[in-house]
């Protein structure tokens, strides 16, 4: 997958639910089989995307967890 079909986001800082609301803009703008990778600090995130992407047949990854931050990647279906 290209860097062109990848949206990255920053929602370090950012506290529930606005990290699922970012996330949810930058999939509905993106085409099948592109990804958003997003940044979180907030410790709802991962169970708040996780919910949301199999209600929705997107596939969650964690990237990595350093400190308090998390790094996700959603691939888009």
């Amino acid at each position: 997958m290209s860097d062109e079909n990848t949206t990255h986001i920053d929602a370090t800082g950012l506290n529930c639910p606005v990290p699922l609301m970012l996330l949810k803009k930058a999939v509905s703008e993106l085409p099948a089989d592109a990804a958003v990778i997003i940044e979180v600090t907030d410790v709802h995130a991962e169970l708040d995307f996780e919910i949301w992407c199999e209600r929705f047949g997107h596939q969650l990854e964690l990237l990595e967890t350093a400190a308090e931050k998390m790094r996700f990647k959603v691939t888009v279906r």
